[in-house]
């Protein structure tokens, strides 16, 4: 059931969400950080045979091959997963907005954007 409730909260925000991303493009963001995912999970385990199991990997340019190419699935899913999340916030940011009090909705995006500055800075320090 909540496999379900997800999904239709997705296709929601995807209806109202025109001008973003497409369906399509969601979907072809979800399977490609699935297949990543799929390729990260076997490059760690090929590393692991090759370090762990062997105890001395008869060629350390495929070891480094294969952590290089680790790497970029990593930064890849990182990238894609962004991509997502960034979607889903200006999905929800669409939606929230009703636009019936501007004043209202100013001192919202006011007190949002001195919040983030103030994460920001104390991240800094």
């Amino acid at each position: 059931m909540k496999k379900k409730t997800n999904k239709n909260k997705l296709t929601h925000l995807l209806d109202e969400s025109r001008g973003f991303l497409t369906e399509r493009e969601v979907k072809l963001l979800r399977h490609q950080i699935r297949a990543n995912s799929f390729a990260i999970d076997h490059y760690i385990e090929v590393i692991d045979l090759l370090i762990n199991k062997e105890r001395c990997p008869k060629d350390a340019n495929t070891l480094a091959f294969l952590r290089q190419r680790l790497s970029v699935s990593i930064a890849e899913n990182d990238t894609f997963r962004k991509v997502l999340w960034h979607h889903t916030q200006l999905a929800q940011r669409e939606i929230s907005y009703d636009g019936d009090s501007e004043a209202a909705a100013f001192l919202l995006n006011q007190i949002k954007s001195r919040k983030q500055a103030m994460v920001a800075q104390m991240a800094r320090k």
